[in-house]
């Protein structure tokens, strides 16, 4: 019989399995299971181009992740060590799986390997695009053919750059390395998750949700985009907000600017006007913080002066047909939202208006202001003219945090919803052609 109070965790099974499954068995089972699904998409030669195979290997995998929620959303006791062991070790076991397949899914990783291989020379990554004749000698024919944009300047801001540099000098032009450190970094965050639930008085085994996401697994082991180590410091930054330090809030955040950008709009949200002891140094603390870890990384890369800006004003032109914006044109006229910078009009001042709103009205909780992170990430999602599936991951470890138990697993509301479609995206490469 259940104890009084015992969560009921398989209403759907027979009462005598109910009775013998217990939440870390649950686990164990649908850990195991989970293995399938990434050994089938390890054996496909090419998932960009098998979009049946892509479809199969990702929902497989939602069939069994989505069970696993719930049995650790239904759980609101303590996780024992154990149990967060299991998560750990199943969470690195799908990596360890899909950190052997070709990246195919995107070619972003290739940039990175070239940037790498650009900064190893002594030569500034901003200062050249790959198809310069100066880089010649630098093309091979392993990395080279695989680049995109090969006629323009990198992208990545300055400490992604830092980064690049660093892992190509450990294993040069190492597709597997870098794609063991973008997933390594979820597992980094993962445990900080579990770090960041118990402050917020929830169970640390909520780190499942982000640690067994099949978008997480997808974009960080197979794609290896370095979002993955951005979520390191998003998720310090949030954990540093919640113990209610506002200086380490901006270091932290300041590195997940300075490596990807959009980070920086979720400064409003975790900003405060004073601490637990009503000291004004909180106002500035924070956003001081953020501006000079950004400053500090351009420091080596300077010597170019504004060429540091690399690709960055073009690329905010391009427009991608798997955004929100562009499904909502190609269902009706009346719904689009206008192109061009009429729509990027629409983005900033939407995220304009959320910002003052924030500051206007700080949170008064660091439980609050991390909840309110997800107003910029979700506006973001739907008015960018140019969405991309891993710009959906800094969502998941929210919904990981926040998203309910209900009669059906979870809670269907807001949260259920956007769980569902960011730990899925990844079947947006089958679907739609972005």
């Amino acid at each position: 019989m259940t104890a009084v109070g015992a969560p009921d965790l398989a209403e759907p099974l027979p009462a005598d399995l109910r009775r013998r499954l217990s939440p870390t068995t649950a686990l164990l089972l649908l850990g195991l299971a989970s293995l399938i699904p990434y050994a089938y998409a390890l054996r496909q030669s090419n998932l960009r181009l098998q979009h049946a195979e892509l479809a199969v290997s990702v929902l497989a995998a939602l069939f069994f992740y989505i069970p696993a929620v719930i049995v650790v959303v239904r759980d609101d006791r303590p996780t024992s060590s154990p149990r967060l062991l299991l998560i750990i070790g199943f969470a690195i076991a799908f990596r360890l799986i899909m950190v052997f397949t070709q990246p195919v899914l995107s070619d972003d990783m290739y940039r990175y390997l070239w940037d790498g291989r650009v900064q190893a020379q002594g030569i500034n990554p901003y200062a050249l695009p790959p198809g310069a004749p100066e880089l010649g000698g630098l093309r091979d024919d392993a990395i080279w053919p695989l680049i995109n944009r090969k006629w323009a300047v990198t992208i990545y801001p300055a400490a992604t750059q830092i980064t690049f540099a660093a892992l190509w000098r450990i294993r040069p032009d190492s597709v597997r390395w870098f794609q063991i450190a973008m997933t390594g970094g979820t597992i980094i965050a993962g445990i900080l998750l579990m770090a960041l639930a118990k402050a917020l008085g929830r169970p640390a085994g909520r780190a499942l949700i982000f640690l067994w996401s099949p978008a997480v697994v997808f974009e960080t082991a197979h794609a290896a985009h370095v979002d993955g180590l951005v979520l390191i410091f998003i998720v310090a930054a949030w954990l540093a907000r919640a113990k209610g330090r506002d200086g380490w809030t901006g270091t932290w955040l300041g590195v997940a600017t300075a490596m990807k950008l959009l980070p920086v709009m979720l400064a409003p949200a975790l900003w405060r006007p004073r601490d637990a002891q009503g000291r004004r140094r909180s106002a500035w603390a924070m956003p001081l913080a953020v501006v000079a870890i950004f400053a500090i990384s351009y420091v080596p890369y300077l010597s170019l002066g504004k060429g540091v800006i690399g690709y960055l004003p073009i690329y905010f032109t391009e427009r991608g047909s798997a955004s929100p914006h562009a499904l909502l044109g190609q269902i009706s006229p009346a719904l689009a939202v206008p192109e061009g910078p009429a729509g990027d009009l629409a983005l900033i001042l939407a995220l304009a208006a959320i910002s003052l709103y924030f500051v206007l009205r700080p949170a008064q909780s660091g439980e609050q202001a991390i909840r309110r992170c997800i107003w910029p990430l979700v506006a973001f999602a739907l008015l960018t003219q140019y969405l991309l599936p891993w710009y959906l991951l800094p969502i998941v470890p929210l919904c990981a945090l926040f998203v309910r138990s209900g009669r059906l697993g979870f809670k269907p509301d807001g949260w259920a919803v956007l769980l569902l479609i960011t730990s899925g995206s990844t079947l947006g490469y089958a679907f739609l052609p972005v």
